[in-house]
C-alpha cells in the first residue's frame, strides 16, 4: 500500500487550520519543537499535464522541465521575495526578487533543503550545510554543489518555466 506524505502545513490545511496561523501555538511549546513551515509539493512524477495543480512538465528525474502557473493559488507565494516551494526534485525559491532552482537534497546525506530569507541561502536542518543560490557550497559537512535549473520568470503570463 503506498502512503500519501503530507507537510505539517498541509496536514493543518486538510483540517481547515492554517498552519502560520498556528506557529505561535507551537512557539509555546504546546505541540512540538518551533520550525518554520516547510512546504513540499510533489504534483507530478513524469511528463504529466497537470494544469490543475498549477504544474505543466517534467518534475523529477533526468530531464526537470516544467511551468509553474503563479496565479494558482498553491504557487502565489512565489511572486513574493523570501518564499520557496519544494515541487518534485526542485526547490524553487523567491530569492529577493529573482528566481532560483536547485536540487531539493543536499548532497551531504539527501535532507530536504529549505531558502532563508533573512541569510539569503540554502539551508539544510540535519546537519547544518549551507548553499549560496548558485548552489555552491557555503559551509560544511557538505562538499558538493547542489544542481541548479534555469528558472525563467514570463510577467504577462504569470509563470515561471524551470529547466
Amino acid at each position: 500500500m503506498e502512503m500519501n506524505k503530507q507537510s505539517r502545513g498541509q496536514f493543518l490545511k486538510t483540517l481547515g487550520l492554517s498552519s502560520k496561523a498556528l506557529m505561535a501555538f507551537y512557539c509555546l511549546g504546546a505541540v512540538s519543537a518551533c520550525s518554520k513551515e516547510d512546504e513540499t509539493v510533489t504534483p507530478t512524477t513524469g511528463g504529466t499535464d497537470n494544469t490543475a495543480t498549477g504544474i505543466t512538465g517534467t518534475t523529477s528525474g533526468a530531464s526537470v522541465d516544467y511551468t509553474i502557473d503563479l496565479k494558482n493559488a498553491s504557487y502565489s507565494k512565489l511572486t513574493t521575495a523570501g518564499e520557496f516551494v519544494v515541487i518534485g526534485d526542485t526547490l524553487v525559491a523567491n530569492a529577493g526578487g529573482t528566481y532560483i532552482a536547485v536540487s531539493k537534497t543536499c548532497t551531504h546525506q539527501g535532507t530536504t533543503l529549505a531558502y532563508r530569507k533573512a541569510e539569503g541561502d540554502i539551508w539544510c536542518s540535519n546537519h547544518g550545510s549551507e548553499f549560496k543560490t548558485d548552489g555552491s557550497v557555503e559551509k560544511s559537512p557538505a562538499t558538493t554543489a547542489l544542481k541548479t535549473y534555469k528558472a525563467t520568470f514570463d510577467g504577462a503570463a504569470n509563470t515561471l518555466k524551470i529547466n
